[in-house]
């Protein structure tokens, strides 16, 4: 019976076998330029109101990324590494807020765990094609503003999911999504 089993586990693909941070990562790196759309949904657990909001993005690795609302407002938002401050600081509404929750998305487009370890208990489940990774705060301040997160995906990043300590929700799902070219001045 163990020699059965054994040989069954031998002629599994690899992938099947274990799928690591490390593997999901190196898949993410592949692409160093992504272009798509998204649609995010915010919950308001104060006012049990929901928010939706449609656009398309850009992402450049370790670079950029470009967020344009297409509606219900039309707004175009750029986030850099440089621009943002230490995680742990605030998830607020502020442009300090904005900055932290866009380095937090550029580490997570790019499955930069190594990064987010310095900030969460990182969990992943799932395989190659169908991956989910749960993050959940270590340091008090910042469970103080966010509870978990949890990110899907397959090829790329499909769902990202932010459960703030207050009881809002974000939501975000990526879809069309497609390596883009690296020219710098062309933006969506």
């Amino acid at each position: 019976m163990i020699r059965t089993l054994l040989l069954l586990l031998i002629g599994l693909p690899g992938n099947v076998l274990a799928f690591t941070l490390d593997d999901l990562q190196a898949r993410l790196n592949q692409t160093e330029a992504l272009a798509g759309r998204f649609e995010q949904q915010r919950h308001l657990a104060d006012l049990d109101t929901q928010l939706t909001s449609r656009g398309h993005f850009r992402y450049q690795r370790d670079e950029r990324i470009v967020w344009v609302l297409e509606s219900p407002i039309e707004d175009r938002l750029e986030f850099t590494p440089d621009s943002a401050a230490n995680i742990d600081d605030t998830l607020g509404g502020n442009q300090r807020g904005r900055d932290q929750v866009a380095a937090l998305l550029l580490d997570l487009l790019g499955g930069d765990w190594q990064a987010l370890q310095t900030h969460f208990r990182i969990e992943l489940s799932g395989d190659a094609r169908d991956w989910q990774v749960d993050l959940t705060p270590l340091s008090d301040a910042l469970r103080a503003r966010l509870s978990e997160i949890r990110v899907e995906g397959s090829q790329y990043l499909d769902d990202l999911t932010l459960h703030a300590a207050n009881g809002d929700r974000l939501h975000v799902r990526f879809f069309d999504q497609q390596p883009a070219t690296e020219d710098r001045n062309v933006t969506p």
